[in-house]
């Protein structure tokens, strides 16, 4: 069987996405929502000076599709910290009327594949990212595949290191247009890995 590759990890991360009651919204008074929306405001705050202090980073964007109305991307320097930040969003008069439909739980990580091709500031920036103000979010999990024969960790190391590459290289010739941020979730969570993309 082949080996793991090696990983450096850095900031621990939780994606979380809500759906939206909108008839439970819709109760409140003009008042209610006013307030709901300074108190959101106020949080959003916090996390933006732990963003500036580069203690920590965050995302907040509105989703498309089924799987939600909005995303939070939380980072910061230990599990307990993202309980912390989670338990604040929960306790917010907003999150009453929020659903949650998706959790991701990660660690920010640059396997050996990646770091021998960086310098160290670049893997820094992925380790502890600064996350953009970009316009879009993209976000999906995968794990490799493991099916028989077809099974990436039965591949020899250099093989894997060929293929993941290559596979960088092509993600290269977007860079002026996207930053992508890889997280490992082994432990933590469902799929192995997490990709976040920004343009």
């Amino acid at each position: 069987m082949g080996k793991a590759i090696p990983t450096v990890e850095g900031w621990h991360s939780q994606h979380m996405v809500f759906a939206m009651d909108f008839s439970a919204w819709n109760c409140f008074t003009a008042d209610e929502k006013a307030a709901a929306r300074n108190e959101l405001k106020a949080f959003l705050a916090d996390l933006e000076a732990t963003h500036q202090a580069k203690e920590g980073s965050y995302a907040f964007y509105d989703c498309n599709g089924a799987k939600g109305d909005l995303i939070l991307w939380i980072l910061g320097p230990s599990l307990e910290y993202l309980a912390q930040v989670e338990r604040k969003f929960r306790r917010l008069a907003i999150a009453s009327v929020l659903v949650q439909t998706y959790s991701y739980t990660s660690v920010t990580e640059v396997s050996a594949y990646v770091k021998a091709k960086l310098d160290t500031e670049e893997v820094n920036k992925k380790l502890y990212p600064h996350v953009p103000r970009d316009k879009y979010i993209c976000f999906y999990n995968m794990t490799k595949k493991r099916d028989g024969a077809d099974n990436w960790f039965m591949l020899p190391q250099q093989e894997r290191g060929a293929l993941m590459r290559s596979h960088g290289e092509l993600g290269k010739t977007y860079l002026d247009v996207l930053s992508e941020y890889t997280t490992g979730g082994v432990g933590l969570d469902d799929w192995e890995w997490g990709i976040t993309i920004f343009s």
